[in-house]
């Protein structure tokens, strides 16, 4: 509590501190009163001349107490500049104070004279005239004057005061014949009289008389401009150089507002040299003055620098044009001024460059009193004395800024200057345009980048990176940028190409992000459309064009969606390509499995034993809602791969499946260790394939909200005879986390992979198989796709038809006969019934059937339905070679880059056997 009251105590303290700060300084008789300036002159040291103008602005009651009508007595304060160092004088073209002065002259033969007394060069004159001094020619007069002056508000122009006049008159041998005294208003417009005396036993011509008046310079430095409000009236009087004393001489009539309290002194001052900073100028008023005690800084001595910056930096090509526009701004009057031959300054291009005389220069003023033209002369046969001028020199490369001394400004001044330039495409460098600053100014920077200098072009490169995930459709990647090397780079019509990789589909073309895009103008992207059939590459055609910009433009596309396959991992790299010309390569996503799998051991296992124990099998999500608690699917729009979860999508599964020749023996036990992930752990089941490769089936109820954990132990298997030895992998697959599997045709999902054989998310080995089966080979066949021959572990046969792509349904066909060859079928075992046009293939225990035009294949009695129709084509029976050979046992890889489909099968052999 006492330091909350100390606390509290600090901030009053505080306050009432600046409270005290914020009154205008004055004694408690004194009334509020402030001194401003209309703005503070940056000037040089050894200047003399006018500054702003000081005003004085009263409070407009107290204000009329600040002359005492009645006795004629003026408030006053007293403006001082600073006493140290020497050499400042206060108003330097106001000398005031006291005069003096004397003269003489002769009496002409008419008996008159005139005889005018200088008290102020050209300022004040007192004129003494004579007349009626008959038969008094050729005697001498002479007189003395002197006196006190000050500048009167009631008259603009013109000293105010009395002068005290003396004189005598003497005749040609020297004797004093007269005097005569008396003094003059400097104010009066008439001819004052002066008292004549005769010397003693002289007597004065008749009508003889001597007066005086008073001529005052109507120009007075800065003081014709001095100002009051409603005929209130002041008088300065000099003190000394560096003094004056302002007193009020006159009220105004009325007093409605502050302007009728203000006086306003355009002031001028000289400043000594070797001076930096602040000039303040101090009010001095005594305790019962109206006027306040105070100081106001008048002015601000710079050390006579200048200051460039240019406003943007266009883009030109090698047919040059306008730079940038380049602020040029003194920091004092008289900063900008040529040296002798030296330039104030002197713009240099780099080689290749050159300033363009024939479009000129033109110069804007800001503010300032620099003698500058909005065109200046270039070159001038003869330079002017009175303005700014410009040379172009050194093969046009130096720009210089000639200012001579009667250009030079007496207020520090500010203008833009426009220009452009020529370029020698042969010399010039690409890049930034660099103009090296010197000159007899001091100024900074020393270099200015005012252009871009390039050639057409456009660059694309990664604005943005985001993550994405395996076997998921239509998902955000990151922003694409594309950048022109100079206005007009992107030219109407042609187009930019995105090609994606292998098993990676396009779901959605980009849009312009108009808030991270810039200068692009009317550009537009016109057409977007997937072309090939893969729906791997996007064409993006462009509209309009920023032909005639200063800058060139930056487009960042946003809003693109990609489909990856379900074992795509790693950097999504796009090649790009296009009519535009650009070439290249961009990441713009990562692509991470949905889930990794791990097994707490990897056991040794043989083969044809069953009830073998496997590692326990753990499944992770590596993010929420990784595996889906009902199915997915995708659908086809345009081209577009698009993603399709209808209402009342069936219920998705995650399958752990096992190599061929793998069979699980009863049902693990299922449950979710970590996260809230839901699955029905009463309905897990085991299954296998027509390759006989095991599975364990599990249903999901419900996706998670935070990463899970599913756990899968008490795994037992049996290994036929057929499995190879080495690690036993299994491969986590199923519609709960691959949403290519099952197409949306409308009305409901249909069997049919996006990405055929490219069905798994993650695998990990579960046990090792130790002892392979005996004299155990693999036995390699390879189909080239359009041509008539094949290989069967290296050696090659011909075929009487080629095989081919289906363009409907993108499945690679072969002759039946021979993908059965393949798969080590016999020719015996081959059989045709041409009634009801079936095949039937018979290897071991296993029966193969095949109508033509029908998709159902029949396996040992059991229907399997084909993605693709087996078809008679020019009188041959094509299958698709996938689904024949898993039926016959066999694996299958397929080669994208050398269009090959490789049917791999296991041989077993006794020794000796040939395979």
């Amino acid at each position: 509590m006492i330091k909350a009251r100390k606390r509290w105590l600090s901030v009053l303290l505080t306050v009432a501190m600046l409270a005290a700060l914020l009154v205008p300084l004055a004694t408690p008789a004194q009334a509020a009163c402030t001194y401003s300036m209309n703005y503070v002159q940056t000037i040089n040291a050894g200047y003399s001349g006018p500054i702003g103008t000081l005003t004085i602005t009263m409070d407009p009651v107290s204000a009329k107490t600040s002359y005492d009508s009645s006795s004629g007595i003026g408030k006053y304060v007293i403006l001082s500049l600073p006493s140290s160092p020497s050499g400042y004088v206060l108003f330097p073209g106001f000398a005031g104070g006291a005069v003096s002065g004397s003269g003489t002259a002769t009496i002409d033969s008419s008996g008159n004279f005139s005889l005018p007394v200088t008290l102020i060069s050209g300022q004040l004159v007192i004129t003494l005239r004579g007349s009626s001094f008959t038969g008094w020619n050729n005697y001498t007069v002479s007189a003395q004057i002197s006196g006190d002056t000050y500048y009167d508000s009631t008259s603009p122009g013109k000293y105010a005061g009395t002068v005290t006049v003396s004189g005598t008159i003497k005749d040609t041998s020297g004797n004093l014949m007269a005097t005569f005294s008396g003094t003059v208003d400097l104010t009066s417009t008439t001819a004052q009289s002066l008292t004549l005396t005769a010397a003693s036993g002289v007597t004065l011509p008749t009508g003889a008389a001597v007066s005086a008046s008073a001529t005052t310079n109507t120009s007075i430095t800065g003081t014709n401009y001095f100002d009051t409000r409603n005929g209130a009236s002041f008088k300065l009087e000099r003190i000394s150089n560096t003094e004056v004393k302002l007193t009020v001489t006159g009220l105004a009539g009325s007093y409605s507002d502050k302007d009728d309290s203000r006086i306003l002194i355009p002031l001028s001052i000289k400043v000594p040299t070797g001076v930096t900073g602040d000039i303040v100028l101090t009010a001095s008023a005594p305790g019962d003055s109206t006027f306040s005690s105070g100081s106001v800084v008048i002015a601000r001595v710079g050390v006579g620098k200048a200051t460039l910056a240019v406003e943007s930096v266009p883009s030109i090509s090698s047919s040059g044009g306008p730079i940038g526009v380049i602020d040029i701004k003194e920091d004092a009057a008289g900063a900008l001024k040529d040296s002798g031959s030296t330039a104030a300054l002197k713009l240099r291009l780099p080689p290749g460059f050159k300033w363009d005389k024939d479009r000129g220069f033109s110069v804007n003023v800001m503010w300032g009193t620099l003698h500058i033209p909005a065109n200046p002369r270039v070159n001038p046969a003869t330079a002017p004395t009175n303005q700014a001028y410009f040379v172009v020199t050194n093969d046009d490369r130096d720009l210089e800024i000639h200012v001579p001394a009667g250009a030079a400004s007496d207020r520090d001044t500010f203008f833009k200057l426009s220009a452009s330039i020529k370029v020698d495409e042969s010399v010039a460098k690409t890049g930034e345009v660099k103009v090296t600053v010197s000159g007899a100014t001091t100024a900074s920077p020393s270099e200015l980048i005012v252009a871009n200098y390039g050639e057409y072009g456009v660059t694309v490169k990664a604005y943005s990176k985001t993550d994405i995930i395996a076997g998921k459709v239509a998902q955000d990647i990151g922003k694409l940028e594309i950048k022109e090397a100079i206005p007009g780079s992107l030219i109407p019509g042609r187009t930019i190409t995105l090609t994606l990789p292998e098993n990676v589909r396009w779901s959605q073309a980009p849009n312009i992000d108009t808030e991270l895009s810039q200068n692009y103008g009317g550009i537009r992207i016109s057409d977007a459309a997937v072309v090939g059939s893969d729906g791997r590459m996007l064409k993006l055609t462009f509209s309009g064009s920023t032909e005639g910009q200063t800058d060139p433009a930056k487009i960042v596309l946003k809003d693109m969606q990609v489909t990856p396959a379900a074992d795509f991992s790693g950097d999504l790299k796009i090649e790009v390509g296009g009519s535009q010309g650009v070439t290249g390569t961009v990441v713009l996503a990562t692509v991470k499995a949905p889930v990794t799998v791990s097994a707490s051991s990897t056991p040794q296992v043989i083969i044809g034993l069953g009830g073998q124990q496997v590692g326990d099998i753990t499944i992770t999500e590596n993010m929420a809602d990784a595996i889906h608690g009902t199915v997915t699917g995708w659908a086809k729009n345009n081209d577009y791969i698009t993603s399709a979860t209808p209402t009342g999508a069936p219920q998705a599964k995650l399958i752990i499946e096992a190599p061929a020749g793998v069979t699980f023996d009863g049902t693990p036990k299922v449950e979710v260790v970590e996260g809230d992930l839901q699955i029905d752990a009463s309905a897990v089941s085991t299954d296998k394939t027509p390759a006989l490769e095991g599975q364990i089936i599990i249903p999901i109820k419900s996706s998670s909200t935070t990463p899970s954990k599913i756990k899968i132990s008490g795994v037992k298997v049996t290994l036929n005879r057929t499995v190879p030895e080495g690690d036993l992998v299994f491969k986590v697959k199923g519609t709960a986390v691959n949403e290519t599997l099952k197409k949306w045709d409308g009305s409901k999902f249909v069997d049919d992979n996006l990405f055929e054989g490219h069905n798994t998310v993650a695998k990990a080995a579960v046990a090792k198989c130790v002892t392979p089966a005996p004299h155990e080979v693999i036995s390699k066949a390879i189909f080239k796709i359009n041509e008539a021959k094949y290989t069967i572990d290296g050696k090659e046969y011909t075929m009487d038809a080629a095989p081919y792509i289906d363009p409907v349904t993108n499945r690679a066909m072969a002759p039946m006969r021979y993908i059965a060859y393949a798969a080590g079928v016999t020719p015996e075992n081959i059989l045709w019934n041409p009634e009801t046009r079936t095949a039937t293939f018979m290897k071991g225990d296993r029966v193969v059937q095949v109508t033509a035009d029908s998709n159902i294949l029949v396996v040992n009695g059991t229907q399997i339905a084909m993605d693709a129709k087996a078809v008679i084509k020019d009188g041959r029976f094509f299958l698709p070679v996938r689904w024949l050979s898993v039926a016959l046992g066999c694996q299958v890889e397929w080669d994208a880059q050398n269009q090959q489909v490789i049917v791999l099968r296991n041989v077993v052999q006794t020794p000796g056997q040939a395979q």
